[in-house]
């Protein structure tokens, strides 16, 4: 159980450094970037279409990551609602 609480923590830090070493072509910072629902894009909520967008990640790795939560004792369920409760909507 810590093993995957340190692996997701591990997986956080990185994913948050990366975000913030990482410029766009024009030489805008990638950090004022919205992390926003995508119905348009998205299969239920858009929840996992708006973490691709805000990510740069493929949104079917987010989808399968997102999949694997849900079967590890149904985290992913709580996390989704959650997330689609708490991101605005881009329109």
């Amino acid at each position: 159980m810590f093993g995957l609480i340190r692996i997701g923590a591990y997986l956080v830090s990185g994913l948050t450094a990366w975000q913030f070493f990482q410029g766009d072509a024009d030489g805008i910072n990638s950090l004022h970037k919205q992390l926003a629902l995508d119905p348009a894009r998205g299969m239920l909520f858009g929840v996992c279409a708006g973490v691709s967008d805000y990510t740069g990640i493929d949104v079917s790795l987010i989808r399968l990551a997102w999949a694997l939560l849900i079967l590890y004792r149904g985290a992913g369920i709580l996390l989704y609602i959650l997330a689609f409760l708490i991101m605005p909507s881009i329109g």
